[in-house]
């Protein structure tokens, strides 16, 4: 396969390094499969192209296609940055407004196109040398992204006995349902690759299960 000959390649000269996904940075799943460290790719690729640093996802999954991987700890952001900026808020902005600022800073779309570059920097190098249809093929298959999301555990059995408790959840499982939807809208922007989609770590493991093929 031609990819297996881009990742060969990527591994003999440094580029790619395998990590268990729960020891990728930023990771939010604690799972034992592996993927490429693409934000490790971006800073050696970066240096050797004397590149300004560029945006670049979390992880790389090449199988008989080419996967782009984002992690998003959701929980970590409502847990902390949601709070801080709730407290300290000044200007009165609103719970939904403060989450909108949150998935306009994502910028998803610049981590798209500088992983593309990255990728197309690595599969056009002149030691790998790729013939002309190889590459032609490569530009033809399936590009994925996939942004991972933390699984969400609500406070149940105590909610459901004191009402306070039973509201906060709710407000909890109302923000997290508004952070899911603006994120979702802006990728239905995005035309640079296959339509990127929002899973969870529960939906990553199944597809690793179902023998390594994300779609």
């Amino acid at each position: 396969m031609i990819l297996e000959k881009v990742l060969d390649f990527g591994i003999s000269k440094n580029y790619f390094e395998k990590l268990k996904i729960k020891d990728i940075d930023k990771s939010c799943c604690n799972l034992d499969n592996e993927i490429i460290d693409f934000d490790k790719t971006k800073d050696i690729i970066c240096r050797e192209a004397n590149q300004q640093t560029r945006k670049s996802c979390d992880g790389l999954c090449l199988t008989n296609n080419i996967n782009f991987i984002e992690f998003k700890s959701l929980n970590n952001f409502f847990d902390k940055e949601f709070k801080y900026k709730l407290k300290s808020n000044k200007k009165n902005i609103t719970e939904s407004q403060i989450i909108k600022n949150k998935v306009s800073g994502f910028n998803f779309t610049k981590k798209i196109r500088d992983s593309l570059w990255l990728f197309d920097y690595i599969i056009n190098h002149n030691e790998l040398k790729l013939k002309n249809l190889n590459l032609e093929k490569i530009h033809n298959m399936n590009k994925n992204y996939f942004i991972i999301k933390d699984n969400y555990q609500p406070l149940i059995n105590i909610a459901l006995q004191f009402n306070t408790l039973a509201k906060l959840s709710n407000n909890k499982l109302s923000n997290r349902r508004t952070m899911d939807i603006l994120i979702n809208e802006d990728l239905e922007k995005i035309t640079l690759i296959n339509k990127p989609k929002l899973i969870n770590c529960e939906q990553l493991k199944s597809k690793f299960l179902k023998g390594y093929e994300l779609k």
